[in-house]
C-alpha cells in the first residue's frame, strides 16, 4: 500500500475530528519497517509493533488533530525502539553476534558467512551514529519517509533532516570503507 492510499485510507477512518486504533492501522507496515530497522530482528520488531499500537490505543484521547496521525503514530513507534534500546535489549544482542564474529575461521570458509559479517558491520555502523543521524536514516531508509515526512516527525525543517541524513550516509560510507581496508 503506497503512502497516498494509506493517507486516503487514514481520511476515511477520521470521521468528525475523531480518528480510532482502525485508522491507525494503515500505517502498521511503515511502523514495522521503523521498528525493525531500529531492533534489526524479525520478532523484536513485531514486539515492538504491537507495543507501539498499544501505547497509541492508550494515547488515543491525547491526540489533538486527526490530520498529524500519520507523524504521532511514527513518533510513537520511534520513542517506543529508543526505549527498547535503552533496556539494553539491543547491546546485548549486538555484544552476542560480535564474540560470535570474532571467530576468525569463519569469514574465510563460506562466503555466505562473510556476506553476514558485512551486514553486521552495517548494522554496527549505524548503531555507532548519533542518536540524531541515526534516527533519520533509519526512518528514511528502514520506514521509507520522504523529506517533509521525516520534518514532520522528527521536527527539524526539511534542509536539515537533508543535512543530517547525508551526514549519517557518509559516516556509514567512511566506516564501512574502515573496515574493508582494515581486512586486507
Amino acid at each position: 500500500m503506497t503512502d497516498a492510499s494509506q493517507d486516503s485510507t487514514m481520511q476515511e477512518k477520521i470521521s468528525g475530528g475523531v480518528i480510532s486504533i482502525e485508522g491507525l492501522l494503515a500505517y502498521q507496515e511503515t511502523v514495522f519497517r521503523i521498528c525493525l530497522g531500529h531492533s534489526r530482528n524479525y520478532v523484536e520488531a513485531e514486539d515492538l509493533t504491537q507495543e507501539v499500537y498499544l501505547k497509541a490505543y492508550q494515547s488515543l484521547p491525547g491526540l489533538r488533530d486527526p490530520s498529524l496521525a500519520k507523524e504521532w503514530i511514527l513518533r510513537i513507534a520511534k520513542n517506543a525502539c529508543l526505549d527498547h534500546q535503552k533496556k539494553g535489549r539491543v547491546r546485548g544482542m549486538l555484544l552476542r553476534r560480535w564474540v560470535k564474529d570474532a571467530n576468525p575461521r569463519s569469514a574465510f570458509h563460506n562466503p555466505d558467512e562473510n556476506l553476514d559479517g558485512r551486514i553486521e558491520q552495517l548494522k554496527s555502523s549505524i548503531q555507532r551514529l548519533p542518536k540524531k543521524l541515526r534516527d533519520i536514516f533509519v526512518l528514511r531508509e528502514y520506514g521509507h519517509l520522504t523529506y517533509e515526512e521525516l520534518a514532520a516527525t522528527l521536527r527539524p525543517n526539511k534542509g536539515t533532516v537533508m543535512s543530517r541524513l547525508n551526514r549519517a550516509r557518509q559516516r556509514i560510507t567512511a566506516t564501512l570503507r574502515e573496515k574493508t581496508h582494515g581486512q586486507r
